[in-house]
């Protein structure tokens, strides 16, 4: 996780009151040029060329004039408020441009979406994707929660970032399923770096990898592209609960599985376009019967 800095480290900083140490920690950080250059126009605005004598005989006899009213205000204050007025700003700014995008699909809705340097992402339903627009170029970094496949244009770099791993592209097309204690990479084009619970995997065309708590595996598939683009969901040796959380995404429904186990593995595929058959296609070869008891409500029993 990348460190964050408040408000009261940048004022420090805007004072030339860092040690060396943590001036160079923050010179590090990716974000510390934008920092930089915000700071620069912070203080165009706040702090314009002036007369340095006129300024003296200014501030006097402002002090002159509030020392007959019975009341000063110290120079330290005033320094203090235009340091204070630079924080604000500079978090203003900072936090306008490092605010993300995001977009959200629904349940069995698809969407496309187009990041800033001409890659396309298309999501699954029930599944969201957030990055920083307005500041791409130092910020290359996207999140997903669900699934999302990826076509990276050419040339092309930037990160996946997932609650369970990170995915670095280089020009590629892949696709990703996210979920609490779920990642699984498929490569379909070019190469990808997956960094997951430590472990770092290279995957090229054709190849995949999953980890499930903490369990990882790969494998080798043939597709050309994911088969939910095409409306129809594919699983290779999945438990079964995370085939029910699909459905669940796809019909928008709810499914009572308390009856069975649902950590038997799954090897198959169901329709996006009825749920009668999607339902008889994954149950029935696993001798589980699915009763639909209304129109978004689903238990399982097994035979």
């Amino acid at each position: 996780m990348m460190k964050e800095y408040d408000d009261t480290f940048l004022a420090r900083w805007l004072n030339n009151d860092l040690s060396e140490v943590e001036l160079d920690d923050f010179k590090n950080h990716p974000d510390f040029l934008l920092y930089n250059k915000i700071a620069t126009k912070s203080q165009e605005l706040v702090a314009p060329t002036y007369d340095k004598s006129a300024l003296f005989t200014k501030i006097q006899g402002s002090i002159d004039n509030t020392r007959k009213k019975g009341k000063v205000r110290s120079l330290y204050s005033t320094i203090t408020i235009a340091v204070a007025a630079s924080v604000a700003i500079l978090f203003g700014i900072f936090q306008f441009i490092n605010s993300p995008t995001t977009y959200t699909t629904d349940f069995g809705e698809q969407m496309a979406v187009h990041l800033p340097d001409g890659s396309e992402v298309i999501l699954n339903s029930k599944s969201e994707i957030a990055f920083n627009e307005k500041n791409w170029n130092v910020n290359r970094k996207v999140e997903l929660t669900g699934e999302g496949f990826f076509k990276v244009k050419k040339g092309s770099k930037f990160t996946v970032e997932t609650e369970k791993g990170n995915v670095a592209v280089l020009g590629t097309q892949f696709n990703v399923t996210t979920d609490k204690n779920l990642m699984e990479v498929s490569c379909y084009e070019g190469k990808v770096k997956v960094s997951s619970q430590k472990k770092v995997i290279f995957l090229t065309r054709g190849k995949a990898y999953r980890n499930i708590n903490g369990t990882s595996e790969e494998w080798e598939f043939s597709e050309e592209e994911p088969s939910w683009k095409n409306g129809e969901s594919s699983f290779v040796s999945i438990p079964l609960k995370y085939v029910i959380k699909a459905i669940e995404n796809q019909y928008s429904v709810e499914i009572d599985a308390e009856k069975i186990n649902i950590d038997h593995k799954f090897t198959g595929a169901f329709t996006h376009k009825n749920l009668s058959i999607a339902l008889e296609t994954v149950f029935k070869p696993l001798k589980i019967n699915a009763t639909i008891v209304d129109k978004n409500r689903i238990t399982l029993v097994e035979e």
